[in-house]
């Protein structure tokens, strides 16, 4: 029998989403219908809600969140993703999901933190762990340092053996916290670009990694301060495209390609196989679940999914069901 849940639902792309019944099918059988605990409101959620996201390709109405963690009728936690167009999104009270989808949650794990902390951090593992080979000791620059994202990114680097990792963002505050916690030198970004140049040569010339969540104007003054500047032009520079907060496009010389050892990759879904994603997630779960990664996280109410949506909150946004 369908069942009748409560849950958020998008009925129009340019509006927040309103808390009502909506009915589910029954699961098919290569789904299981999970209750959920905690589901995240993550950048990639609204940007796939507003149906702006490349991966979005849905109709309404819909229950939007990508992920979270639930319940199984066995009393069993399990993270799960909803990618899978057959799937229902995940801010409801049950969502039907694929069983490849489901990832085990170690006893003790507080879902909330799993379920609103797994999405941002899982931009950087993905990105360190696949889309580079690290030598030992590496060398990286975060370019968004201060978003939620680039906060779990500097403990994902300096657990996985980074040596320096350079910051830049503009959030003076969240960079001097940083520079406690984790960061070896912080780059301010301000609206003055030579300053900005400057300040790129001076602390990420020599980098082997960036982390790049901003791109736009950012990258391109970035990419040429560091390409000039380099003491050996020889020596790889890792560049890897993950978000695009600062614009969507670059202009980038042909000249920049060929002046230094220069790779550019991105990492996002699509930029593995779903099966190197379900091993690699299962053990970024094993991290936060034992607290080696941390990161603050605001529980909210479902019911209030149309306050929260544009509401703005000092950690990550989760719905505790």
């Amino acid at each position: 029998m369908p069942r009748t849940v409560k849950a958020a639902v998008v009925n129009d792309f340019k509006s927040p989403p309103s808390y009502q019944d909506i009915e589910i099918a029954d699961p098919s059988e290569s789904q299981v219908q999970i209750k959920v605990l905690a589901t995240g409101l993550h950048q990639l959620v609204k940007s796939r809600a507003s149906g702006a996201h490349y991966s979005a390709n849905i109709t309404l109405p819909l229950i939007p969140g990508v992920d979270g963690v639930g319940e199984l009728p066995d009393g069993e936690l399990k993270y799960f993703m909803t990618f899978n167009p057959t799937s229902t999104g995940s801010f409801a009270e049950y969502a039907n999901v694929a069983k490849d989808d489901l990832l085990p949650v170690p006893r003790g794990a507080d879902p909330a933190v799993v379920g609103g902390l797994l999405n941002p951090a899982m931009s950087s593992w993905l990105a360190l762990r696949n889309r580079v080979e690290l030598k030992k000791g590496f060398t990286v620059l975060i370019l968004g340092v201060t978003g939620a994202s680039g906060q779990l990114a500097v403990q994902i680097a300096r657990l996985l053996g980074a040596s320096r990792i350079v910051g830049a963002g503009r959030n003076q505050k969240a960079l001097n916290d940083l520079l406690a916690n984790g960061l070896d030198a912080a780059i301010t970004l301000s609206d003055d670009q030579t300053e900005n140049e400057k300040a790129f040569a001076q602390e990420a010339a020599n980098i082997d990694v960036v982390l790049d969540y901003l791109y736009g104007p950012v990258a391109e003054i970035a990419m040429r301060a560091i390409i000039s500047q380099r003491e050996v032009s020889s020596h790889r520079l890792d560049w890897v495209q993950i978000g695009s907060m600062a614009g969507q496009s670059i202009s980038l010389p042909a000249n920049a390609l060929r002046a230094a050892n220069f790779y550019i990759s991105g990492s996002g879904l699509g930029s593995i196989s779903m099966a190197d994603f379900r091993t690699e997630l299962t053990e970024l779960i094993k991290h936060l679940a034992s607290g080696k990664l941390t990161g603050s996280v605001d529980p909210q109410s479902l019911k209030d999914v149309a306050t929260a949506w544009t509401a703005k909150s000092d950690g990550r946004q989760v719905f505790v069901l």
